[in-house]
């Protein structure tokens, strides 16, 4: 005698289907291969939903970015300082006080919180329209200080006409930017970046540091994470599309001070 057992599953019922006909033993195992396709239709509606969720989610918090990137175009924007002032046009001697003006950056840098310093580098290469990238600086760590620090340029020193040095994984998941180099000395470690547009730093002198961008989420490292980007991720997207990204050069950097 043969028999064809079927498990039938569904709200509180479980039961045995037995046949010896060999029609209703074929009938069955098509019923059963039919709840397979069902079951397997269920997990990917449920995988597209979950996708379709993310994708949604993305495209707020670019949104959000985007009106953030909007609003700050009101706000006053701290340049670096630059190695030497520029003189107005004029016949006059004209006399500057570095040391001065260095001090009164200082004073205005201390009105910053520290927890929460919102940065700016710009972007621009052979290939890549001028953009910038918003980085809001969530740790008052050392690493963090240093950061906001080669940004303003109070060490004497700065980010600015630094290049784009390399990207790891390029295309593929775990994406992420490296820049900001002086030495070039690649035997350093990274934060651990779980999402995309998380920043990590870490310096190699008083005055120098590498900063390394995630673009897409999901880069494991060991080390401390300093900050997020607020927008313009989309600008360093577009850099590591370039055949060589040493090409792009940071045109600019600096904080945001609020009013």
């Amino acid at each position: 005698m043969v028999l064809a057992h079927l498990r039938v599953t569904g709200g509180n019922s479980q039961g045995v289907v037995q046949t010896n006909d060999p029609k209703e033993t074929l009938a069955i195992e098509k019923v059963k291969l039919e709840a397979m396709k069902l079951k397997l239709q269920y997990e990917l509606t449920e995988r597209d939903n979950a996708k379709i969720k993310f994708q949604f989610e993305e495209q707020r918090r670019e949104e959000e970015r985007h009106e953030r990137a909007l609003e700050r175009q009101h706000e006053l924007h701290l340049l670096q300082l630059k190695a030497s002032p520029v003189a107005p046009q004029t016949s006059e001697p004209v006399n500057f006080d570095v040391g001065q003006i260095v001090t009164q950056v200082s004073e205005i840098i201390k009105t910053l919180n520290p927890e929460s310093t919102i940065t700016f580098l710009d972007m621009a290469g052979e290939g890549l329209t001028r953009g910038r990238v918003y980085i809001r600086v969530s740790k008052d760590t050392t690493q963090a200080r240093r950061f906001v620090g080669l940004c303003t340029g109070q060490p004497g020193s700065s980010f600015l006409n630094t290049q784009l040095n390399r990207v790891v994984n390029k295309g593929k998941q775990r994406e992420c930017v490296f820049g900001g180099n002086y030495s070039f000395n690649y035997d350093r470690i990274f934060p651990y970046i779980t999402g995309a547009g998380t920043v990590s730093f870490k310096s190699h002198s008083e005055k120098s540091g590498e900063f390394c961008i995630s673009t897409n989420g999901g880069y494991e490292s060991v080390g401390a994470v300093i900050g997020q980007v607020e927008s313009g991720l989309e600008v360093l997207k577009a850099a590591v599309q370039l055949n060589d990204i040493t090409q792009v050069t940071v045109v600019d950097c600096g904080v945001v001070v609020p009013l």
